[in-house]
């Protein structure tokens, strides 16, 4: 009897195990999934924030600076130029999801870092231009 009781245990932990794997299989690909939209999320949102600051700057002045906290995502490389019609566009190359970009009313220069983390970026209008550096610490 307790060899029946040992098969029927091990028979019915096999079985849970299957299951069990059979489901994170499944959740995988929905994990992927959301990992992903939340870069993609990040990068639109780092160009957002970055468009609006220097439009901010822009509105303001000559003289006029602020400093934004963004956090770029990792695979993701965002860049700023001066457009030839005038204006700027500041864009985000995200791995596997197209690029996310933003116009401004302001000519743009400067460059932004592009490994992930979480940066001040320091945004100073100059009488020409936005000029958009990474804040010294």
């Amino acid at each position: 009897m307790r060899g029946q009781a040992a098969v029927e245990w091990i028979v019915i932990m096999g079985v849970a195990m299957l299951v069990l794997g059979v489901m994170l299989a499944l959740n995988e690909d929905g994990y992927r999934f959301f990992q992903s939209s939340i870069r993609s999320s990040q990068a639109a949102s780092a160009t957002g924030q970055l468009a609006d600051a220097a439009d901010f700057v822009h509105s303001q002045g000559e003289g006029a600076k602020t400093r934004l906290y963004v956090f770029i995502p990792s695979a993701t490389n965002i860049s700023v130029e001066t457009l030839s019609t005038g204006g700027g566009r500041i864009s985000a190359a995200s791995f596997n999801k197209g690029e996310f970009e933003r116009f401004t009313t302001a000519n743009l220069t400067g460059s932004l870092p592009n490994v992930r983390g979480s940066y001040n970026i320091d945004l100073e209008y100059d009488g020409e231009k936005v000029i958009i550096s990474r804040s010294p610490e």
